[in-house]
């Protein structure tokens, strides 16, 4: 973990282009969450990387900086309201930080990011979905992700709290030839209990997504294993 990264936690700030202090929490991503992304991309040697939503650029950071320290890699961000909501602090962090020869940033939607990427023949191994939680969009951003991502490529959800988050994800794993990967990240029992209490009564009556429901952390991982290879008239409800 770099000495910035190292400061915010420690002091619980980001800085502004003026020097003003904010505190980026609960938006910006914990850091048992940053550590993760970190480690998959060093375990997995994840080599092109993308993110949906960067807000004050702390997953950034620490995506970033797993390839400043592997010595290869790169890493796309897209987040259109970087100067607009977030002062464009994700991307002064970056700066700080040196790791500017290892961004790529588009300040668009994803929706209109994605399928140029497409296009163009982009391919990527890792992918970190935290941009806008509504179900709908969730399912277009993994809908052009999966076409992008590689065989043998991740793509990690944050916010699992959210039910529209966790139906993308039962449907990924119930109709596309997708597998969960084991997340372990150490946290408080009491913790893991409020999360899954809180899931429930969410949706009490909802069993399709129980899984996850019973999940313990907030981030979950799925490896793509084959591209489409359903009939036409494939489903399986999720």
């Amino acid at each position: 973990m770099n000495s910035l990264l190292e400061h915010i936690y420690t002091v619980g700030r980001v800085e502004d282009s003026q020097g003003n202090l904010i505190d980026p929490f609960p938006t910006a991503t914990p850091l048992k969450i940053g550590l993760f992304l970190k480690e998959t991309i060093n375990k997995y040697s994840l080599k092109n990387t993308l993110e949906i939503g960067m807000a004050y650029g702390l997953s950034s950071l620490f995506i970033c900086q797993a390839h400043q320290d592997a010595g290869s890699g790169y890493h796309t961000a897209i987040d259109p309201k970087q100067s607009q909501k977030w002062q464009s602090i994700g991307l002064l962090n970056i700066k700080r930080a040196g790791l500017e020869n290892k961004l790529r940033f588009f300040e668009e939607r994803s929706d209109k990011v994605l399928p140029q990427l497409f296009i163009q023949g982009e391919k990527i191994d890792f992918a970190f979905i935290d941009g806008n939680h509504l179900f709908d969009y969730t399912l277009v951003d993994f809908f052009y992700i999966d076409h992008l991502l590689s065989v043998g490529g991740y793509i990690a959800f944050d916010d699992i709290w959210m039910p529209s988050v966790r139906k993308v994800v039962s449907f990924v794993l119930t109709n596309r030839n997708y597998e969960l990967i084991p997340v372990k990240i150490e946290e408080q029992l009491s913790t893991q209990l409020w999360r899954i209490s809180k899931r429930f009564m969410q949706n009490p009556f909802e069993i399709n997504d129980l899984k996850f429901k019973m999940f313990s952390s907030n981030v979950c991982l799925v490896k793509k294993i084959s591209e489409d290879q359903r009939k036409w008239d494939f489903h399986r409800s999720f």
